[in-house]
């Protein structure tokens, strides 16, 4: 009888390493399973991790509601100063958050079934665009559809040197055509018009209407800064490279008959020559 007993036991021992490997199998699908809940109730909040990593920091996301999937937020170009009045009345995230709030809220939808191949689908809106911008790509490309988004007048000397000296505001039209951006690399064309522009520093309003063009075509961006209207004439052109950042040098005049009131303002901008101010920003 013992050896029948001894017997059996051998029989029996093969089964533990099954009974061991259903207990891994199990941890493993909880794991996964807590894994595809947190992800797919990840909230908002997630963007503005995400966003903050691509642009170092520079733009953030506040008040996001809803989940990563589908949620909405409002943009800001971040400043690593202290929060001022400039966001009195804000939210307590938003004073955390230094710098220029983006009138209007930012929504978005994110597919997540092409995420399954490493392809990235999603649809961003605004409150003053009159159709969804389209984003596609795969990891180190992303693809953004052409599309325009309208800002009222925004104070922008929160985005450091020269804006927070001239301490500038205006309204702001931002309109582009399809943008590839890959590994620092930027193809495709934007402009910014800047109208209604003011400036603390001077009683002359509107100091005049701009535009800058934005034409890239790999590791180098052109820009051009044209005068559409005003009394203060601005013209002046460079580059942009993600390394380098911006390089520009810009000309400077004032009309009669608001010169003699202009000066002070020029004299700040820049280096007098003759009747023209010489301005230079990363040069």
């Amino acid at each position: 009888m013992a050896r029948d007993v001894a017997r059996r036991g051998a029989r029996r021992a093969p089964r533990a390493p099954w009974g061991a490997g259903w207990i891994a199998a199990s941890v493993a699908l909880g794991l996964l399973a807590a894994a595809a809940v947190l992800l797919v109730t990840a909230p908002a909040s997630v963007a503005d991790w995400a966003l903050a990593r691509a642009t170092l920091g520079r733009v953030r996301l506040a008040d996001a509601r809803g989940s990563v999937w589908n949620g909405s937020g409002r943009l800001v170009l971040a400043d690593a100063g202290p929060a001022d009045g400039a966001l009195a009345g804000a939210t307590p995230e938003l004073r955390a958050l230094a710098g220029v709030v983006l009138p209007g809220v930012f929504s978005w939808r994110v597919s997540a079934w092409p995420l399954l191949v490493g392809m990235l689908d999603a649809r961003i809106e605004h409150d003053s665009m009159k159709q969804p911008v389209l984003l596609s790509g795969r990891p180190g490309e992303l693809r953004v559809s052409a599309g325009a988004l309208s800002l009222p007048p925004v104070a922008l000397d929160r985005l450091g040197s020269p804006w927070n000296t001239i301490r500038p505001t205006g309204s702001l039209k931002v309109s582009w055509e399809n943008v590839t951006l890959r590994s620092g690399r930027f193809d495709g064309k934007a402009s910014i018009e800047l109208a209604e522009a003011g400036s603390a520093l001077t009683p002359v309003r509107p100091l005049g209407a701009y535009r800058i063009d934005i034409v890239g075509s790999g590791a180098q961006a052109q820009v051009r800064m044209d005068t559409l209207s005003g009394p203060l004439r601005l013209q002046g052109s460079g580059t942009w490279e993600a390394k380098s950042g911006l390089r520009f040098t810009a000309e400077a005049q004032a009309d009669e008959p608001e010169r003699l009131r202009l000066q002070p303002l020029l004299g700040l901008l820049g280096r007098r020559e003759g009747d023209r101010t010489i301005i230079k920003i990363g040069a």
